[in-house]
């Protein structure tokens, strides 16, 4: 068991509420799951690209009771694996469920990760939404968030679709195209004044299109570390602009 005695808020996904005249992005929270194959989960989608080697390492430890503690913009936040699952043969660490709010909708968002020969995916559930007392559901989705077995230089993409359905209103269907580009690895860097000695540094470019509305692009960067996960994230685009540094972290 480790830890380090600082705070951090982590922000790992944008997750996009739409509604009938909109979608509407909710705060950040996380999400996930890993396969090496297509992205298929309650949304639809696929993913391709370099399929690379070998897995280099433990880029996101996975086991009960692993938490970590970011701010983001000043804003406290923790995230903490609490159950596990298997879905179709693939062995899932569920995430606490964490409340995503926008201007105009919330909903509680639960998600996983899953890891596979150096793939790493994220996996958001349904999320039951309150649209101003107006209740909706949209369908989940999952994507590649990092390939540790791939080059600097090297990139992943995919699509996933969504639908987010309100009573007495049609159905809005969107779909997010995704990039992923490996910038550094192996590289040295220090956060909230801690030296993390073996750093990938990921950035994923994600445009999503409703009918409609102009196209919406979020830009992140991760940046994960050997042995402890995800260091520092940022997000920008739509309106947000993120920056979430670990400042806390106990694995087991």
């Amino acid at each position: 068991m480790r830890k380090i005695n600082n705070l951090f808020v982590f922000m790992m996904l944008i997750v996009a509420f739409a509604s009938c005249s909109e979608v509407e992005p909710l705060d950040p929270v996380l999400s996930g799951q890993v396969n090496s194959g297509s992205d298929n989960g309650s949304g639809s989608g696929s993913s391709g690209g370099n399929s690379g080697g070998a897995s280099s390492g433990d880029y996101w430890p996975t086991a009960i009771n692993n938490e970590w503690t970011y701010n983001s913009n000043g804003t406290p936040s923790t995230m903490k694996i609490i159950a596990t699952e298997t879905v179709n043969g693939q062995l899932y660490y569920k995430f606490a469920p964490q409340n995503g709010n926008g201007s105009i909708s919330s909903g509680v968002v639960n998600t996983s990760v899953n890891k596979n020969a150096g793939v790493y995916k994220l996996k958001t559930d349904d999320v039951v939404i309150d649209a101003g007392g107006i209740s909706g559901t949209q369908t989940g989705y999952e994507y590649i968030v990092l390939k540790d077995n791939i080059p600097v230089n090297g990139t992943w993409n995919g699509s996933y679709t969504q639908t987010t359905t309100y009573t007495g209103i049609p159905p809005i269907t969107f779909t997010t195209n995704y990039v992923g580009t490996i910038l550094e690895k192996g590289v040295s860097e220090t956060v909230n004044n801690e030296v993390f000695t073996d750093v990938i540094k990921v950035k994923i470019d994600q445009t999503s299109n409703v009918p409609g509305n102009p196209a919406t692009t979020i830009i992140s960067e991760y940046w994960y570390a050997k042995n402890v996960g995800i260091i520092k994230a940022t997000n920008i685009g739509s309106g947000l602009n993120y920056e979430n540094i670990l400042v806390d972290y106990m694995l087991y």
